[in-house]
Order: C-alpha cells, then sequence, then structure tokens
C-alpha cells in the first residue's frame, strides 16, 4: 500500500506554531456569519450555482467549472478524467498525492527527477497526462514556461494539469491559462486560510470538466463548505487584498534575512539534519514540515505567518546552517 504523509498539525500538536501548513495565517472573520447560517438539517445542492458565480467572477465563460472538497477531491476527480490515458508524468520532488493517485488508478508514473526542471527537461509523449504543480509544492518555484508546454503537448494530444493552489500568494494571482489541453486546479483552502474546510475549483474546457464532474461524490463540499463558499464569493476580495499583501511582506523580509528564494507562501531550506532541528524546534512550541515525502532528506519547508510568530521561527534558526536546497 502506498501511503503519503501530509503537513499540518495533528492532535498532540495543536499547542505549536504551526509552519508546516501552507496556508493564509490570517482567519477570515467574514466567514462566521456565513458558517452560522449554513443549512447542516438538509442535503447541500450548491454546486451548480457556485459553478456559474465563479465562472461569471473570474471570466472563465468560455470555460466550464468544477468545484470540489479542494484540491484533493478535484485530483481524483481528473485521474478518473484521464482513465483512457496510460501514462502520467510527475515531478520526483512534488506533491505526492499525485504519485499516489497514479498507483490507485493504475497508470504508469513517469517521474522529472530534476528538483526545478525547466521546459528541456520534460519528454514529451503522446496520449500523456502531465502534472505539475505552480508554483512548486514544496520548492516554491513559479514556472513560466507552462503555456509553451501545452502548447507543444497540444500537437501530441497530452493534456497538461495545473495545481494552482499557491498561484494567488505570486504577482501572477489573475492568470489563467485557458487552453483545450489544460485542467487547472485552485484551491480556496489555502488562500482563506482555512484547512478544515475543504473548498476549491478546477477550470478547463467543457468536455474534460464534464468528465470530472461524473466522478465527484454527491454534496462533497458539505453544508460547511457550501456556506463557506457562499462568503468568499460574496466579500472574499476585501480579505485577500489586505491579507496577501502582509504575507508577501513578510516573505520578503524573510528572503532578506536566510538568502532563500521562493514565489510562494513558504520556503524551502537546506539543513545539516533535519529530524534534529525539527525536535528542537517543537521544544519551541514551533512546527515546520519534514520534506522526507518529497524525496528530500535533511530539508524542511516552512510556511509564512504573521510577523511575530516569524521572529520566533528566525530567532529559533539564527545559529542552524541553512541554504537553498536549489
Amino acid at each position: 500500500m502506498f501511503t503519503v504523509y501530509h503537513g499540518g498539525a495533528r492532535d498532540d500538536e495543536k499547542g505549536l506554531i504551526d509552519f508546516s501548513q501552507s496556508v493564509n495565517p490570517y482567519y477570515p472573520r467574514f466567514l462566521k456569519k456565513y458558517l452560522k447560517e449554513a443549512e447542516i438539517n438538509r442535503y447541500p445542492y450548491c454546486e451548480e450555482n457556485y459553478e456559474n458565480m465563479i465562472k461569471e467572477k473570474f471570466e472563465l465563460d468560455e470555460l466550464e467549472i468544477a468545484v470540489g472538497a479542494g484540491v484533493t477531491e478535484l485530483l481524483y476527480m481528473t485521474f478518473y478524467m484521464i482513465k483512457n490515458y496510460e501514462e502520467v508524468v510527475l515531478l520526483s520532488h512534488t506533491y505526492s498525492e499525485n504519485k499516489r493517485l497514479s498507483y490507485l488508478f493504475n497508470k504508469k508514473p513517469l517521474f522529472i527527477e530534476k528538483i526545478v526542471p525547466g521546459l528541456e527537461d520534460f519528454v514529451l509523449k503522446r496520449r500523456t497526462a502531465y502534472f505539475i504543480v505552480n508554483p512548486d509544492n514544496p520548492t516554491g518555484v513559479y514556472y513560466g514556461f507552462l503555456r509553451a508546454l501545452a502548447e507543444e503537448l497540444n500537437a501530441l494530444e497530452s493534456i497538461l494539469v495545473i495545481d494552482e493552489s499557491f498561484l494567488p500568494f505570486t504577482e501572477h494571482r489573475n492568470e489563467y491559462i485557458k487552453m483545450e489541453n489544460v485542467i487547472a486546479l485552485r484551491s480556496f483552502t489555502k488562500t482563506f486560510g482555512i484547512p478544515g474546510i475543504r473548498v476549491g475549483f478546477a477550470y478547463g474546457p467543457k468536455d474534460k470538466i464534464f468528465k470530472m464532474k461524473e466522478f465527484r461524490m454527491p454534496w462533497s463540499l458539505g453544508a460547511y463548505g457550501c456556506a463557506a463558499l457562499k462568503g468568499i464569493l460574496s466579500e472574499g476580495d476585501s480579505f485577500l487584498n489586505v491579507t496577501l499583501r502582509k504575507v508577501e511582506k513578510e516573505r520578503d523580509r524573510i528572503t532578506k534575512k536566510l538568502k532563500l528564494k521562493t514565489d510562494a507562501n513558504f520556503f524551502l531550506a537546506k539543513v545539516p539534519d533535519s529530524k534534529k532541528l525539527i525536535s528542537e524546534l517543537r521544544k519551541e512550541g514551533i512546527l515546520v514540515r519534514d520534506c522526507q515525502s518529497f524525496g528530500l532528506e535533511n530539508a524542511i519547508r516552512f510556511s509564512v505567518r504573521k510577523r511575530n510568530e516569524n521572529d520566533m521561527l528566525l530567532k529559533a534558526l539564527d545559529k542552524v546552517e541553512i541554504a537553498s536546497p536549489f
């Protein structure tokens, strides 16, 4: 059985400052009134209504939208959609759920081993599904060549699936790749700091998105997911405008301090002994991500949090030899 380990504090880690989950550190207080109105006494049928709202809000009229319980459910739907593709191409050092799904859906995974690949590193194959996270997880690198890659793949009847969970944290936040062979996945969970409520959406050509919807669980969002999505689409913009700027400011400050690079809201750092460091940080009330599940030894990933919390982490790392793994 192929299992994966994800970030986020477990029950016995609730008291730690959680740098292991890469989400907006600011709480969306405006959602309280919507969650309070969640109709838990009936089955929630909200998908179609909010898909139409997303299509209009983000000017995706020529495409189709599928909402789901976070990007992870949308990935399951995507793997169902590509069931007639024999092979998938994955980055070896990235979100491990893609690898697990390849095995679950009996796909032959081909791996790109380079930690930060360029366009020239992608072997182009016919009738193949390519998966990439942009900006990547855990490197935080933004790939600016994906439109060119998609054009080359289109000529081979291959498709490109882009996990854009962290794209809103970059300067490219309003970018949408609208092509007939591109499926893109977006997360409201990450940008609104609500990992306990699974909400996201996919956009792409109608035939492929409709196929994905065949695999979606009934009532996948649940009443709280529907209520949160209503609030996000109604009042979310002002929250993001304020909080994402704060995250960017802190990211730039940490970049200068630690000399690490990222385009996202998290950093990947090479350290002398990750297990020892993670243990020491836990004693100081700090939780960071062990990167062994990404296939990276002696590396940690930590997110950008509020200034006072970041100061605590920076102080704890002050005497640690830190370097970029790429």
